[in-house]
């Protein structure tokens, strides 16, 4: 069997946890002490072997992707982490995956799954995977429909039709419903929620976007046939800067006459809102969920989070309260969904906290904001061994790098240094600079930064 996993989600209404740079999947919301991609990811283990894994990305989140993927399989291949240049929505992300399956593997079942979902009876996910190869090998797109357990209004749902040997022949995909009729799919046992977790084989794959989205497939397959490599990444946002956003659902699945619905229960959630995450968690005997930094009093039926600073409630009921470095979210439990709405007006007055965390991976390592005004911004570096910033200079601000931790090699214009722990370099505005670490250790610097402006439009790459 093959897995590939879409990664590519922004979580907003899980903010200020969730950023656009640092989404859900990335982060540890699960069971473990792992990511939510990390547990997806090692849920796979007992059917697939890490070279069979593929992932599909977003471009802001490689650096992200490769030292979650290296903690848990270290000897990944790079090839099987697949960027997208631009958001795209599922179809196109799931035939771009689709397309780099090996010929000689393409009757082989692929699993595609999100990267962000939790699933607490991982036994029985994996059971419902093994019945449902046959059917995905016979030619059919195999979908698993979660059995609901409440009136859910947030999910869209599955109905199922003629029986088959496994499963059922879908009948219908319902979009998400208004209370009643919530209500009324939880009494009847045809409906299941749509999981977007799927199974077919790349023949097959290939066969219905033939069908069903030839205009997609047309802009992949022209790239190859014309002899370009599809996994150039030059090419690829050539295709994506020529194709519209569309869901798997919408191309394929709700015109296709091959789909069938295997239901399943495996305690599934996809976390799409603090009350999704409220929900799922373990609660004390007052009914709130805490984690971190946090005494209540006289609090009930509430979930608090501190990253970081000691966040207190007395005689609070039904409210999320979150703490990061930077932000505090304080809402009414049951309109969580509107965490979405507040990310939008974040986004539109372009304030980082709606992108950014204080620390943020980069493909070299991370960097960690201390302190920062409009006229100089102090950060941690650091420096993964190996791995080094790309040349640069700005033209607005100038920097002064300190070592607190290994050895740096610094380049500044012409001249290259080796600095040691204590040890300082300037750089002005305008000369070219690299920082890099050539040690078996990590490199931590502290970085100030001063200028009229500190924004990344001053990084002039060389």
């Amino acid at each position: 069997m093959i897995a590939m996993i879409l990664a590519g989600g922004t979580g907003t209404r899980l903010w200020p946890y969730s950023r656009s740079m640092t989404p859900k999947q990335f982060l540890n919301l699960g069971s473990t002490h792992e990511s939510l991609f990390q547990e997806t990811c090692s849920r796979l283990e007992p059917l697939v072997s890490p070279e069979k894994i593929y992932v599909v990305g977003s471009n802001e989140h490689v650096g992200e992707l490769q030292q979650q993927m290296l903690q848990i399989h270290p000897d990944y291949s790079p090839e099987q982490l697949l960027i997208e240049p631009l958001s795209r929505n599922t179809a196109p992300a799931i035939l771009l995956g689709v397309l780099q399956i090996p010929e000689n593997q393409r009757q082989q079942p692929i699993v595609i799954l999100a990267s962000d979902h939790l699933i607490k009876a991982p036994e029985n996910f994996i059971s419902a995977l093994k019945s449902a190869e046959p059917l995905a090998s016979s030619g059919y797109i195999v979908t698993f429909g979660i059995r609901p357990d409440r009136p859910e209004t947030g999910y869209g749902y599955i109905k199922a039709g003629e029986a088959l040997e496994v499963g059922f022949k879908v009948a219908d995909f319902v979009e998400k419903p208004d209370q009643v009729t919530a209500e009324a799919y939880l009494e009847s046992t045809d409906y299941t929620w749509n999981a977007s977790i799927f199974m077919a084989t790349a023949e097959t794959w290939l066969d219905e976007f033939r069908k069903h989205a030839p205009e997609l497939l047309a802009a992949f397959e022209k790239n190859s046939t014309a002899g370009k490599d599809i996994a150039d990444p030059e090419n690829i946002r050539e295709i994506y800067e020529s194709i519209e956003a569309e869901s798997i659902d919408y191309a394929l699945l709700e015109k296709s006459k091959n789909v069938a619905v295997l239901p399943v229960e495996m305690e599934w959630s996809d976390l799409g809102s603090w009350e999704s995450i409220y929900q799922v968690s373990e609660k004390n005997s007052q009914g709130n969920v805490l984690r971190g930094n946090v005494i209540t009093h006289d609090t009930r039926n509430s979930l608090i989070f501190s990253s970081k600073k000691l966040v207190t409630s007395i005689g609070v009921d039904k409210l999320i309260i979150v703490e990061t470095d930077d932000a505090l979210l304080v809402c009414d439990l049951r309109r969580s969904q509107d965490v979405k709405k507040l990310v939008e007006t974040l986004k539109k007055e372009d304030r980082h906290e709606y992108k950014f965390h204080t620390r943020v991976m980069r493909p070299w390592g991370s960097a960690t904001t201390i302190q920062e005004n409009n006229f100089y911004r102090i950060r941690i570096l650091e420096i993964m061994p190996g791995k080094s910033i790309s040349l640069q200079r700005h033209q607005q601000r100038s920097e002064h790098w300190v070592v607190l931790k290994g050895v740096a090699d610094v380049q500044r214009g012409d001249e290259k240094v080796l600095l040691k722990e204590n040890e300082s370099a300037y750089i002005p505005i305008g000369i070219p600079h690299r920082l890099g670490n050539s040690q078996k250790n990590s490199l931590q610097i502290i970085e100030v930064q001063q200028g009229q402006y500190l924004g990344d439009e001053d990084i002039e790459r060389l």
